[in-house]
């Protein structure tokens, strides 16, 4: 059978666009009110979708806030591999490329740092996403230092100085977004991309 289409638009597009909209509102309401003002019935008096239309694409809240939470990071990942590829392949500016990406867009929405770096705190779901995430970067972080560095690190220190630079960043950041005030968005990529250099530097000394 023919799906039946409304507005132009067919039955995979019509529930593509719903699930966008309540994305938009889960994105408002954890990233501006928090998880506890988060509920079905707020998501979709913001959204302007029927609450039946949710379960079309959710199972539950907690199904709901994981698509949220994991759209930032695909987002943050992906932008983040499009400015290492468009960088020069010196370590220092594919640093200031990655980490100035991923600065670049908590600072121009604020909101998207607040779910990934302190509501996920709040949710034991989330919680388990932050660390399985930070898990994936730091792999990433290790890969890249691999191919700079001119050391031969063993895995368990490269493990190790990813994890810990990947821990870092996210502090600092969390740090910054409460009071941007503290430096300029170039300050603080100037500041933590020297910590970057620095630390993987000492690779060969572990």
């Amino acid at each position: 059978m023919t799906a039946r289409v409304y507005g132009g638009m067919d039955a995979a597009g019509r529930t593509a666009e719903r699930r966008a909209k309540l994305c938009a509102a889960g994105l408002e309401l954890l990233g501006t009110d928090g998880l506890q003002a988060t509920t079905v019935r707020k998501v979709c008096e913001r959204s302007g979708v029927a609450a039946r239309y949710f379960y079309e694409s959710f199972a539950d809240l907690d199904a709901f806030i994981l698509v949220v939470f994991d759209e930032i990071i695909a987002e943050l990942i992906e932008s983040g591999i499009q400015a290492l590829e468009m960088a020069p392949k010196d370590m220092r500016a594919q640093l200031r490329a990655a980490l100035g990406c991923a600065i670049g867009i908590v600072a121009d929405d604020p909101r998207k740092g607040h779910v990934v770096l302190t509501v996920a705190m709040g949710s034991p779901v989330l919680a388990r996403r932050r660390l399985e995430t930070s898990e994936l970067i730091a792999k990433l972080v290790a890969e890249q230092v691999r191919a700079h560095t001119g050391a031969a690190p063993g895995e368990r220190q490269l493990t190790l100085v990813a994890r810990f630079l990947v821990g870092g960043f996210a502090e600092a950041l969390t740090a910054w977004l409460r009071d941007p005030a503290q430096s300029a968005r170039d300050q603080l990529l100037d500041d933590c991309t020297e910590l970057f250099l620095a630390t993987t530097s000492a690779l060969g000394k572990l």
